[in-house]
């Protein structure tokens, strides 16, 4: 369907049988897809629509070449971790571009506390019709320093011509968590703990370790029923959910005016207990054909999402927190309870924690009872995004455009922590609040040309100015030490008060743009893009950057060689395209060029300034510079298609803090610069059939495959590597020239000594060194002599990748009759995890274990164990104490994404009733995972969307399983 001068386009399956693969957005305008050059995929409205998350990111999963997407939790509304074409730097982000009808919208994580909140679940994913995913730098270099990381453009739905048209979707389900590590029950722990606690005496009987006559230190813990206390700590921590989504609109078009209005309603609950969603949403979309010459159009949006948790342990830099309810879940003692028998807490009267019951260990853990129930942590966004335009025709093909948009957001983030258990205890009672304000405003101004010279030559020319300003405003403040237990909120009365969470930080971006495509009768194609953008966060000399790109194509298939040949009643579609491109990274933050400083108090009475951040007027831009050759061939009539791409990204000029003397006083000790280089590069395919097509049973299949290599060139002279921790506790990660980021980095361990249980440690001189806890000296030898031995903490080695080097989706659609079947399968692999929590998991302290350590643990009788001889309080043998290659893993997986089997009544059934269209479904969502990987989820990201420590589970909870039946109505 050619656009024409009309700017409704429509890319969805409609009953006059569009093609969705005609039109693809590429941003300040549209281009028909037989004349596109660059590389892109387009997501459609059916693939993300009626499935049961908060945002369209998650939707996204296994749909389009060159796209990873990676969920890092079951965490409600956690942003996820989305790439393309791999990480576009190290220190920057790598988080592509979102511009939603034309307006480049906010994507940082406004949150303040354990409540996730993911920036593109403001976006209702029902209200999308399509998502054109720009991915080869010719294409997104015409955002300029926006379009290093690619760029996620979306199209929201548009009234279509016709009656007025009624729409209601709607669906329901539960979902659980899944694949929860099965630790030891009471029985189990107290003989497993007792006997450690004996082996801990046989190694050093001087230990400290509180025991009674019989040598034991756990026992059963009786109610006063006489029973024994048996906890199973998931029951406390997770819960079956209820879910609920509905979403109503009214569409229509008339030759002059078009209208598209939605609201929505999405009620989510968490598996884990105290984690809720809630959103409402409406939507405008309106064009109006003023007259023949002006256009008008508008769409705005406003979404009020509402997130709920207690502190999971799951939120970036949350690994380790001693009131993380994902680590509480495995590590708690069963013999000890949430609630003693007259309904109150079981909790230490003198450290808030959990009550000890009979065991003489006590327990440093909190009563997650108490969290869940007295806490609050939550983020409430309430945002309007609103896009007011017009287009003037000024003579035949061409047009004056101008757009003015407004990204407005209010994120309020409160936090209580209560005084009797967790965080909030030694501070007796604790409360946070903040208020963060965006204002994004952005003003676009573009005049476009478009001629057909001769019937054969077709030209669209584009020029034009945007100007961009980002402003956002923070204020809160910290209140300790309630003064009375009764209050539970913010506005309670406590005795200290200080402010916290305060700034302003303001930005701008002023571009000047131009592009050009050609072709010569849709057979030679030629386009190029160039984009001059100025940075406010860079100094003066640094500020302007110029970027572009240009590609080339060859329709093969229009040639009379081709045409006549016998390949032709085979090969129905054969094009040859090209790329090249540079797009800069805007994502530097504000003020990069001055030396800033901190107000403070000084003395009783005085003010000062603290020096906080050396600038540098040197820092320029990051540049990506991004070559693409593809193909794309069609077979008998398009029923069998593939789409291949080789892409090779390299990207320099990489911004790293360099470290200085430290006689020069700077602030951390470095300055920020442009030092390094890195580059991405691989393979993409996308194979597509319509294996039945034209009988009552259908059937349409897509496979994509990605196949990607990062490598790190280059880094500063005085940055050989960049380490990098979890949660600022543990050393996980290391990015060094020569390979991938993000290495996991730790120390080589061969297995144990099967003469006496100790781990085996092996140095970077490839000595082993064995393990016994409290033993004389430090507990460390040599296994070949016996020799005292140093602690080999710190002879850690690189020990893996943990970037995929492979990933994809397989997608199938199947129909007969009334009924139809969809499978959504996801694939992933050729990385290393961390598997952290394993490491928790077999920890020799009072935490509870893995039931595999009652059978697996070496003994003297059981010489073939496979886990070290159990010492109590030992952290060191099995990871805890520091990294060990014990408990990396391989993070190859294949999921079913999703199943979905649904039947539409026929229409005959509904008389003169009104109702145009009803469908109902079932759906599972994660409902399978084949992976030779032990933690909880071979995706989880304990680190979120760092650059530098992907590839790590630290205690988090895992993904879940939805069960969901849904219902769409059209009038």
């Amino acid at each position: 369907m050619p656009v024409g001068s009309s700017n409704i386009i429509n890319v969805a399956l409609v009953s006059d049988g569009m093609d969705l693969t005609e039109v693809v957005v590429t941003g300040y305008g549209n281009i028909q897809r037989k004349s596109f050059t660059g590389a892109s995929s387009t997501v459609t409205a059916e693939q993300i629509a009626n499935k049961p998350v908060q945002s369209f990111g998650q939707g996204l999963v296994g749909q389009a070449t060159g796209v990873s997407i990676v969920q890092p939790n079951g965490l409600l509304n956690n942003p996820p971790v989305i790439r393309v074409r791999g990480l576009s730097s190290l220190s920057l982000s790598s988080f592509p571009l979102v511009v939603v009808d034309g307006i480049p919208v906010s994507t940082n994580n406004t949150s303040a506390n354990s409540a996730a909140n993911n920036p593109l679940g403001d976006i209702n994913p029902e209200d999308i019709e399509s998502i054109d995913i720009l991915k080869d730098a010719a294409s997104t270099a015409i955002y300029g320093s926006r379009g290093a990381a690619g760029v996620l453009i979306i199209n929201t739905k548009k009234g279509k011509r016709g009656e007025a048209r009624f729409n209601y979707d709607g669906w329901a389900g539960i979902s659980n968590a899944v694949r929860l590590p099965d630790v030891m029950n009471a029985e189990e722990y107290i003989a497993y703990k007792n006997q450690a606690i004996k082996n801990l005496k046989s190694v050093n009987p001087n230990s400290s370790v509180a025991t009674g006559a019989d040598g034991n230190s756990f026992f059963p813990n009786l109610r006063g029923d006489g029973t024994a206390v048996d906890t199973d700590w998931n029951d406390v921590v997770y819960r079956q959910a209820l879910t609920q989504n509905h979403n109503i609109s009214l569409s229509s078009a008339t030759e002059k005016t078009s209208y598209f209005l939605s609201g929505g309603l999405s009620d989510q609950q968490g598996f884990l207990k105290g984690n809720n969603f809630k959103r409402y949403t409406g939507r405008a979309n309106v064009t109006h054909q003023a007259t023949s010459y002006l256009k008008l159009n508008l769409n705005m949006a406003y979404s009020n999402a509402f997130n709920q948790s207690p502190n999971s342990g799951s939120t970036d830099g949350g690994a380790f927190a001693a009131s993380g309810l994902g680590r509480l879940a495995f590590a708690l003692s069963p013999n000890l309870r949430p609630y003693n028998d007259d309904g109150s807490y079981s909790l230490n009267p003198t450290g808030g924690t959990i009550g000890n019951g009979s065991n003489l260990v006590s327990s440093t853990w909190s009563n997650p009872a108490v969290l869940i129930e007295r806490d609050r942590n939550t983020s409430e966004t309430t945002r309007l995004i609103a896009n007011l335009g017009a287009e003037l025709t000024l003579a035949e093909g061409l047009t004056l455009k101008s757009s003015f948009s407004w990204d407005r957001g209010n994120t309020e983030n409160y936090r209580f922590w209560n005084p009797l258990s967790g965080d909030g205890f030694s501070t007796t009672g604790s409360a946070y609040n903040n208020n963060n304000r965006r204002n994004n405003r952005n003003f676009i101004n573009t005049i476009n040309y478009n001629k057909v010279i001769g019937g054969v030559h077709n030209l669209s020319l584009i020029a034009g100015n945007e100007a961009q300003s980002t402003t956002v405003h923070d204020w809160g403040a910290v209140r300790t030490n309630l003064s009375d237990p009764f209050y539970t909120q913010f506005q309670g009365q406590f005795i200290n008060n200080t402010a916290g969470g305060n700034g302003i930080v303001a930005t701008a971006l002023e571009s000047y743009l131009a592009i050009a495509n050609y072709n010569y009768d849709n057979k030679y194609f030629i386009s190029g893009n160039f984009r001059r953008d100025g940075n406010s966060g860079f100094s003066e000399q640094k500020r302007w950057g110029n970027f572009g790109g240009g590609s080339l194509g060859w329709e093969v298939t229009r040639e009379g060689f081709f045409a006549n040949s016998s390949l032709s009643s085979v090969i129905s579609n054969f094009r040859i395209r090209g790329s090249y491109g540079m797009v800069g990274n805007a994502a530097v933050g504000a003020y990069n060029y001055f030396s800033t400083y901190d107000p403070t108090l000084y003395g009783a009475d005085g003010t000062g300034f603290v020096f906080n951040r050396a600038g540098n007027v040197d820092l320029g831009w990051e540049t990506s510079k991004q070559t693409d050759v593809g193909i794309n061939i069609g077979f008998l009539a398009n029923r069998f298609s593939l789409e291949a791409d080789y892409f090779n990204k390299n990207i320099d000029g990489l911004i790293l803090a360099v470290p200085q003397a430290p006689s020069k006083g700077i602030p951390g000790g470095t300055i920020r610069s442009n030092v390094g280089s890195m580059y991405n590069k691989g393979f993409e395919f996308a194979l597509h059939a319509s294996i039945f097509r034209d009988t009552e049973f259908k059937w349409t299949t897509s496979l994509n495959f990605t196949t990607i290599e990062n490598m790190v060139e280059a880094l500063d002279p005085q940055v050989e590597q960049i380490l990098t921790s979890t949660a600022d506790l543990e050393q996980t990660s290391i990015t060094k020239a020569g390979y991938s980021a993000a290495q996991i980095y730790g120390v080589k361990t061969n297995g144990i000594n099967p003469v006496n249980g100790q781990r085996i440690f092996v140095d970077r001189e490839g000595r082993e060194i064995q393990y016994l806890h409290q033993s004389a000296g430090n507990g460390y030898t040599y296994v070949d002599n016996g020799a005292p031995a140093p602690s080999p903490a710190s002879q850690q080695q690189i020990l893996g990748n943990t970037l995929p080097t492979w990933y994809g989706g397989f997608n199938n659609t199947m129909s007969y009759k009334n009924f139809d079947l969809a499978f959504n399968f996801t694939f992933s692999g050729g990385n290393y995890i961390y598997n952290g929590s394993r490491a928790g998991l077999l920890d020799q302290r009072f935490w509870n274990n893995l039931k595999d350590v009652v059978t697996d643990a070496w003994s003297p009788t059981n010489t073939t164990g496979t886990l070290p001889f159990p010492v109590f309080s030992d952290n060191v043998s099995n990871g805890s104490s520091f990294l060990i290659s014990e408990n990396i893993e391989k993070g190859d997986f294949l999921r079913l994404q999703t199943a979905t089997l649904g039947y539409r009544f026929p229409k005959t059934i509904f008389g003169t009733s009104g109702i145009s269209g009803l469908r109902v479904y079932g759906q599972v969502n994660n409902a399978f995972l084949i992976t030779g990987y032990t933690g909880v989820d071979p995706e989880i990201s304990s680190n979120g969307n760092s650059n530098l420590a992907s590839g790590i589970e630290r205690n988090s909870i895992p993904q879940g399983r939805v069960f969901t039946f849904g219902i769409s109505l059209s009038l």
